[in-house]
């Protein structure tokens, strides 16, 4: 076997692998922006590509949400080369990765780079339940103020929240969020103490709160607005495993958990239980 050699991906291999893997559209998407930005990178055996790391970066965090290597190949050190070459350009940053829970290899390569498992993701997806039950959800102690996100507008308190929910902040990612979601923020007394989108292919997050306390109506108000504004049936969001009170809802109204994810990070995490993520390779 020739040298592998691990090289910043292009948009044209990015989408070989990705379609060799069968990705699903969004996820095809998300990736070759990441190739744009300069954060994806693939493993050749001479003309042949088989691997590829896709990582995403928010304001100190590097975070790789896809790491594959061919099962033929596995084996040989090659995730280690993608992954160190994925973490080499982001020294100053926070890292973090998903692996699968059930691969020791994979979070045992995570460990060897200082990224502990710091919590379980669980991708739940189901029918939305009927109007009636969601009002019952809805029907909480908060009578929140609603406005639609304005990315600018918002700004410092999309990043206050940010902040406390998931450890890092992530401007740009409201900012191309404002523009192809569907994104609320809440308000008390003045104060915004959370925020929520929902997209027309019925995904949920990312949604974050000032406290778990308003988490179940804010989650309530999302699914009534992804079943008035998108007309959608069927839902679904990547809860932590700590988020308590939203996995517990959510399996109570009927979603069932149709993956799962070991969340891995070197530096403190944010309160994942004020938080829903949107997507794997942005969580």
């Amino acid at each position: 076997m020739t040298a592998i050699r691990v090289e910043i991906a292009p948009a044209d291999s990015v989408r070989s692998i990705q379609r060799r893997r069968a990705v699903d559209d969004l996820t095809m998407r998300l990736s070759l922006q990441c190739s744009e930005r300069g954060t994806a990178w693939v493993a050749r055996d001479e003309g042949e590509i088989v691997g590829i790391a896709v990582a995403h970066d928010s304001e100190d965090e590097r975070y790789v949400g896809d790491l594959y290597v061919e099962p033929s190949y596995r084996g040989q050190g090659i995730g280690a080369r993608l992954l160190e070459t994925a973490l080499g350009g982001a020294y100053e940053m926070a890292h973090a990765m998903l692996a699968d829970p059930r691969d020791p290899a994979a979070v045992s390569l995570g460990v060897r780079f200082g990224i502990a498992p710091a919590d379980l993701l669980l991708r739940l997806a189901g029918a939305i339940p009927r109007e009636e039950e969601l009002a019952k959800l809805a029907a909480g102690e908060y009578r929140f103020g609603v406005q639609t996100i304005d990315a600018a507008t918002h700004a410092s308190a999309l990043n206050e929240l940010d902040r406390h929910a998931r450890g890092t902040m992530r401007p740009a990612d409201h900012a191309q969020f404002a523009l192809t979601g569907c994104g609320h923020a809440f308000f008390l007394g003045g104060e915004c103490v959370g925020y929520a989108y929902v997209w027309p292919d019925g995904r949920m997050g990312p949604i974050a709160c000032a406290s778990e306390a308003y988490l179940v109506q804010i989650f309530a108000y999302a699914l009534v607005t992804l079943a008035r504004s998108y007309g959608a049936s069927w839902c679904t969001a990547l809860v932590p495993g700590s988020n308590r009170r939203i996995a517990r809802t959510a399996l109570r109204a009927g979603l069932r958990i149709e993956e799962t994810f070991s969340l891995g990070i070197d530096a403190a995490v944010g309160d994942l239980s004020t938080y829903i993520g949107y997507h794997r390779l942005l969580f």
